[in-house]
């Protein structure tokens, strides 16, 4: 089958946004259309299609906000900021169904997804066909561009995404309750290391007296609460980067090269 090509211009007025999107493939007003036109369909942008010189083109109305390219040029991706957008990309899917509308139809071009106070608004192209299950895949790398590498969930939740979208045919929302179940799990693995680190380096003012520690217990305290504070920030992070390295979650050089490349503030 021959490649459906498209060309994406922005609209940028004073007062609006607009989106135009030229397909091409001749025009056809079709019950999609129809359904589109005259319904407001929960996540999904208005439209409007003509047929120009033998090709459809596509014009969305945004109703304000920001790409999501253009959000996380400014700001990286955490765990929340992954989970938001998966939850209501699964909630749009299902809203589609409603409508008699196919999700092959959706624009995953992040430069073509709309935020707006924590909403996002995709476009549905009637003319476009694409397997959706490829089509979040190639979002999660997406993610792991946009990551903030001091987020340690956001680290599990991205690779669990983009490992488990490898396969032709997925269930989006057991890899998410999976996620959940070793999310608490990691949290109290967590707290037993923060524990455990705390007991082990601390002394208890009985201990300082007898060791003679003197005018330097305020320093004593002052490492030991840096380096306390140190393992809880990084020490999870460099576990999980550890298991990547050798091998124990498999091969995933993209997210090796990324870490690598970060700053101390968590971007590149």
């Amino acid at each position: 089958m021959e490649e459906i090509k498209t060309e994406i211009r922005f609209e940028n007025e004073w007062d609006h946004s607009r989106i135009h999107i030229d397909v091409s493939v001749p025009y056809e007003e079709d019950y999609q259309m129809r359904m589109l036109e005259n319904n407001e369909i929960p996540g999904i942008m208005k439209v409007t299609g003509i047929g120009r010189d033998g090709e459809s083109r596509y014009t969305f109305y945004t109703g304000g906000g920001v790409s999501m390219e253009k959000k996380f040029e400014k700001e990286a991706m955490e765990r929340d900021s992954i989970m938001n957008f998966t939850g209501q990309f699964m909630k749009v899917v299902e809203n589609l169904k409603d409508y008699m509308l196919n999700p092959e139809k959706l624009c995953l071009d992040p430069s073509c997804i709309w935020e707006n106070d924590g909403t996002y608004s995709f476009c549905y192209i009637p003319a476009l066909k694409k397997n959706p299950y490829q089509a979040f895949h190639e979002m999660t790398e997406f993610f792991v561009r946009k990551l903030d590498y001091r987020d340690m969930e956001g680290i599990y939740l991205a690779y669990m995404l983009h490992k488990a979208t490898l396969q032709e045919d997925y269930d989006l929302e057991k890899i998410l309750e999976e996620y959940l179940s070793g999310e608490r799990e990691r949290e109290e693995e967590r707290k037993k290391e923060e524990n455990s680190f705390s007991s082990d380096s601390i002394f208890t003012v009985e201990e300082e007296e007898d060791a003679g520690f003197g005018e330097n217990v305020y320093e004593v305290r002052s490492d030991a609460a840096y380096a306390m504070e140190e393992k809880k920030r990084y020490g999870p992070v460099q576990k999980v980067i550890g298991k990547i390295r050798t091998g124990r979650w498999g091969n995933w050089q993209d997210l090796i090269t990324e870490i690598d490349g970060q700053d101390d503030t968590g971007k590149i």
